[in-house]
């Protein structure tokens, strides 16, 4: 049993590596714009948070999480940003409820976390909500047929496959959809080192 539980903690780990690289991924397409307004949904342990202030110059970063201490962690690592304005950390209330005003954001990002929202539809719309006109919203995904075979998966997932976020993206009401699919390695439930295809997709307001 004890040997089952290390191997589940250690593919969590891998996982969670695995979104830093997904967030650099995201990063890399982030405008250089003045004053950006962003936003950041479940930021997890926020290692990628230096990099991202380091890449965006002059960037207003707002994180949501739904853990409180991820959130008193985050705004003890990242003191500087916070004192100066440019870094805000809140915690995530119900139901994807986001406590900002209308057409706030410039861009939204979020990764690994459709799989927990059980109606992704108005997770979708409040997004669409605090995005400006023309703002985007960035999500990057596993898909259905891999994710459902990973070991800590069977419980509380829901995988999508591309076609079937398109069509949540088109129902809520983004336009100009575009998909990029992202290969990387990932441990499987028999602890071996196999591909996994990620996909990173963005609709805008």
């Amino acid at each position: 049993m004890n040997e089952q539980k290390d191997f589940e903690e250690a593919a969590k780990q891998e996982h969670s590596q695995d979104n830093n690289a997904l967030i650099f991924q995201i990063i890399d397409t982030l405008e250089q714009t003045a004053d950006l307004q962003l936003l950041e949904i479940s930021f997890g342990e926020g290692k990628h948070l230096p990099f991202l202030f380091e890449r965006v110059e002059g960037i207003h970063y707002y994180g949501t999480d739904t853990s409180e201490d991820m959130v008193k962690k985050a705004i003890l690592a990242n003191n500087l940003k916070v004192k100066q304005g440019n870094a805000r950390f809140l915690k995530a209330k119900r139901d994807g409820i986001l406590d900002f005003k209308n057409d706030f954001f410039d861009h939204c990002f979020t990764e690994n976390t459709l799989y927990f929202w059980k109606n992704p539809i108005p997770y979708f719309m409040e997004i669409k909500r605090v995005l400006k006109p023309g703002g985007k919203f960035t999500l990057s995904f596993t898909e259905k047929d891999f994710g459902e075979n990973l070991p800590w998966t069977q419980l509380d997932f829901t995988f999508y496959d591309v076609k079937e976020v398109q069509k949540i993206f088109q129902r809520t009401g983004f336009t100009n959809i575009t998909a990029k699919k992202i290969t990387d390695e990932i441990i499987n439930e028999n602890g071996e080192w196999v591909k996994n295809s990620y996909v990173m997709m963005s609709g805008q307001k």
